[in-house]
C-alpha cells in the first residue's frame, strides 16, 4: 500500500486532477439548453482516481467510472469505483504486477457482446453492469491470463472485438487477440518484437491490424545508468507491423518510420493497396522516464497521416495540422473503414503534466479543414465521444459528448455539442452533482 509523503502533492493529485471519494447517484439533473430526445443510452467515462488519495503516478490511480444516463430529454448521474483486487487491497503498481486480475481498470470502458469492460493495459478486463457495479474479471473462459490493451476495437462489419497485449518481462512481448461477436476468444497469436516496448494503442482496418513498435522501451540496463527502466530511446527505431486480421507472427510485415511516439491514433483504413492511418504523433515522449507524462511545445501531439504502401514497402509521413491535440475519436461505426470526420481534444503544451484545453477540434480528413469549439475561458474539456442521431444516420449526423470542468467555479458539466455545427454553442449542458476529475477515455452505449 502507498501512503502520501509529507510534501507538496504532485500535479496528478492537485486541483481537478485530485481524486473524489464519494460514490453518488442523482436523477433528474438540471439541464441548460435541451437534451436531444434521440439520445437514449449511457455515456460512461473512466479515469484514475486513487482510493487512498495517493498514487505514485497518474497512470496508477484506482479506476472510477462516471456515467450519465440519457432518456426522454432527461439526465441522471452515477459514479462508481471498479472493485478489482487493486481497489479492494488498495494496491500500488508493484504490488499488482504479479496478479493479472489486479487491474486498476482505470483507462477506458467499452461495450461488446453484452458486456461493459473497464480496461487498463497491464491486466485482464473487468466487467461492470449498466449501473456501473462491478461484475467480475473477464478471462474469456480461462483462455487468457495475460495483459489486455485498454484500446481494443469493435469491428462494425463483423462484430468482432480485436485486441492485443504487451509484456515488459516475458518474450515475445506482444500477443494478438480476436474475440467473436458472442464474446469468445477465438484467436490468440504470440507476436515477436525485438524488445519490450510500451504499446499503448494500435490500428485496425477491414482486413488488417497495424501494430506500433515505437521506442518507449523497457530496459533494466537503464537502471545502472541511474535512469528509470522505461523511457524513450530513438536509437531503438520505430516500425509499423501490418498483419492480416486472421494471421499470425509469420504474416507480419514491418515498415520503418521516423522515431516518434503515438499514444492514440484516430483511425485507419485501406485504400488502393495502401493503408492510411491518422494519428496524434509526438516527436518523442517520456525522455526522462515514466514521470515525464506532460509535454512542452516541441513534444505535444499533433495530427499526422501515415500512408503505408504495401507494394513499395515504404511509409509516407505527413503532418496534417499544427494544433496540439490528442484523445482522438471518430464515429465508431467507421472504425477500420474510410472516415471523413475526426475529433480531438485540444492540449496546452506544458512541461511536467498534460494540460487539457478549452478547444474541441473537428477535422474533415478529405478537405483538410479544421473547425473548433470554444468551451470558454477557464473551462477545460475531455475526450469528445461521438453519438449518432440514429443507427443509420450519416457520419457526422449526431453529437459530441464530453465532461468539462470550469476551473473558476469548480463545477464539472456534461456537455453535448452538435457534430455538424461544432462552432455553435452547446446543445445542452448538464451541471453534475460533484466534481469529476480529469480522466481518460469513454464510450456512448445506446439503449438496445
Amino acid at each position: 500500500m502507498s501512503t502520501a509523503p509529507n510534501t507538496e502533492l504532485p500535479w496528478h493529485l492537485r486541483d481537478n486532477w485530485a481524486p473524489v471519494f464519494e460514490e453518488v447517484t442523482r436523477a433528474e439533473l438540471p439541464v441548460e439548453g435541451e437534451l436531444p430526445r434521440e439520445l437514449r443510452g449511457l455515456y460512461v467515462r473512466n479515469g484514475m482516481n486513487p482510493r487512498s488519495g495517493w498514487s505514485d503516478h497518474w497512470f496508477f490511480g484506482t479506476g472510477m467510472l462516471h456515467g450519465v444516463e440519457l432518456r426522454d430529454g432527461k439526465a441522471s448521474y452515477r459514479n462508481r469505483f471498479v472493485r478489482t483486487p487493486y481497489y479492494e487491497k488498495n494496491l500500488d503498481l508493484m504490488s499488482a504486477i504479479a496478479d493479472p486480475t489486479a487491474s486498476p481498470a482505470n483507462t477506458h470502458v467499452v461495450a461488446h457482446a453484452g458486456r461493459i469492460l473497464a480496461l487498463e493495459e497491464a491486466h485482464l478486463p473487468w466487467q461492470v453492469d449498466r449501473e456501473l457495479n462491478t461484475v467480475g474479471c473477464v478471462d474469456f473462459d480461462g483462455k487468457l491470463s495475460a495483459a489486455f490493451t485498454a484500446h481494443p476495437r469493435v469491428c462494425p462489419e463483423t462484430g468482432e472485438l480485436l485486441a492485443f497485449g504487451y509484456s515488459f518481462m516475458q518474450p515475445p512481448h506482444l500477443a494478438y487477440y480476436r474475440i467473436d461477436p458472442q464474446g469468445r476468444l477465438v484467436q490468440l497469436e504470440p507476436i515477436e518484437i525485438p524488445r519490450p516496448v510500451m504499446m499503448h494503442d494500435w490500428n485496425v482496418t477491414r482486413n488488417h491490424v497495424v501494430f506500433m513498435d515505437l521506442p518507449i522501451v523497457f530496459d533494466l540496463n537503464r537502471l545502472a545508468a541511474g535512469k528509470e527502466p522505461l523511457g524513450f530511446d530513438a536509437d531503438a527505431g520505430a516500425r509499423l507491423g501490418v498483419m492480416p486480421r486472421d494471421g499470425g507472427n509469420a504474416d507480419v510485415r514491418w515498415f520503418e518510420i521516423d522515431p516518434c511516439y503515438v499514444f492514440h491514433p484516430l483511425n485507419a483504413h485501406e485504400e488502393d493497396g495502401r493503408i492510411v492511418l491518422h494519428v496524434c504523433r509526438q516527436p518523442h515522449a517520456m525522455q526522462g522516464g515514466l514521470q515525464e507524462v506532460g509535454s512542452k511545445d516541441d513534444t505535444a501531439a499533433r495530427l499526422w497521416r501515415w500512408t503505408i504502401d504495401l507494394e513499395a514497402g515504404r511509409v509516407k509521413e505527413e503532418q496534417i495540422d499544427d494544433a496540439p491535440g490528442d484523445f482522438p475519436r471518430i464515429d465508431d461505426r467507421r472504425t477500420g473503414l474510410p472516415a471523413r470526420y475526426g475529433y480531438t481534444m485540444g492540449l496546452v503544451p506544458r512541461v511536467g503534466s498534460p494540460s487539457y484545453d478549452r478547444w474541441i477540434y473537428k477535422y474533415d480528413l478529405v478537405t483538410g479543414k479544421r473547425e473548433r469549439h470554444d468551451l470558454g475561458a477557464g473551462i477545460r474539456g475531455g475526450e469528445p465521444v461521438f453519438a449518432p442521431r440514429a443507427a443509420d444516420a450519416a457520419e457526422d449526423d449526431g453529437w459530441l459528448l464530453l465532461i468539462a470542468h470550469d476551473d473558476r467555479e469548480g463545477v464539472s458539466s456534461f456537455v453535448v455539442l452538435d457534430a455538424r455545427d461544432i462552432e455553435a454553442p452547446p446543445v445542452a449542458r448538464v451541471p453534475l452533482p460533484q466534481r469529476v476529475p480529469f480522466g481518460a477515455h469513454g464510450s456512448w452505449i445506446p439503449e438496445t
